[in-house]
């Protein structure tokens, strides 16, 4: 019976993973040939740019949250898990 079952982790993709198909997608679409420099700098600059959008999110988070006006012990866990969500 345990044949017939999979296991859910054996058909899951990682986020990173997903991403990385779809960057590889793009730099195709975009004419780059797969195992050459330029595809390899297509790829770095889609990864440097979703790195950079994080970063600009997380910093805009930050500062929401340093202008908030939020007080009290749950007002500050709502801060920090926003946060979290952002920078993590």
């Amino acid at each position: 019976m345990n044949g017939c079952v999979s296991s859910n982790n054996e058909n899951k993709i990682s986020i990173k993973e997903k991403q990385r198909n779809e960057d590889i997608q793009n730099c195709k679409y975009y004419g780059f040939t797969q195992g050459t420099a330029d595809f390899s700098n297509c790829l770095m600059k889609l990864d440097n740019a979703r790195r950079h959008t994080k970063m600009l999110e997380c910093e805009n988070v930050r500062r929401d949250n340093s202008n908030s006006g939020v007080t009290g012990f749950w007002g500050g866990v709502l801060l920090g898990m926003r946060e979290n969500l952002a920078c993590n």
